[in-house]
């Protein structure tokens, strides 16, 4: 049995009486240091006008469209974000379109525009605010809106054009991307035609 007077003892005796008194005055001044809650800013709660908005801004993320022709050329479209349209039920407004056509040939054309509509039932995309059609020839078409549909690899704007390619720069007031006799996909500009040919 350890004697009363060992160090070790009266150690432990003192701090079986300290240890707890620390331990208080800790607790202490953490309640009288403690930050002060304001119940006025403690959570931030949505406008009920947010909240709707949000419900009436339905949308999704990455639609993609897809079908192959019966001459097997493969068209798709895809967008970055798209929502429905309210005026036509069956029709998505997108932003960031891009529409490609992968000609069984090997030619490939590329048509995007930052905004555009998606009719899934008519299987059509008219991508617009600034439409730009580039061919895997070398041709880029500018344009305000280029209609596209997905059964038959058909194009067309709906008004004037720019385009620039192996012979020069071309103006036009209309283009279109169509199957001809022989099946061959040609672009026809029509609607006064000016070619400025660089050789």
């Amino acid at each position: 049995m350890a004697r009363a007077d060992n160090p070790y003892s009266r150690l432990v005796a003192w701090l079986k009486i300290i240890l707890p008194i620390v331990a208080l005055g800790i607790l202490s001044t953490l309640f009288l240091v403690a930050e002060r809650l304001d119940p006025e800013s403690a959570i931030p709660f949505a406008e009920r006008g947010a909240i709707d908005d949000l419900v009436e801004e339905q949308g999704i993320s990455s639609p993609a469209f897809a079908a192959v022709t019966a001459d097997g050329t493969a068209v798709s479209v895809k967008a970055e974000t798209a929502r429905p349209d309210p005026e036509e039920t069956q029709a998505l407004l997108g932003q960031r379109l891009e529409a490609r056509f992968e000609i069984s040939n090997g030619a490939i054309i590329d048509i995007t525009s930052p905004d555009g509509t998606i009719n899934a039932l008519a299987r059509t995309a008219t991508l617009s605010g600034g439409a730009r059609l580039e061919s895997s020839t070398g041709v880029i078409v500018t344009t305000d809106k280029i209609t596209t549909s997905f059964d038959g690899a058909f194009a067309e704007t709906a008004g004037a054009v720019r385009a620039t390619g192996p012979l020069g720069q071309l103006d036009a007031g209309a283009m279109q991307l169509k199957r001809d006799e022989t099946g061959a996909y040609l672009l026809r500009f029509t609607d006064g035609v000016r070619l400025i040919y660089e050789p």
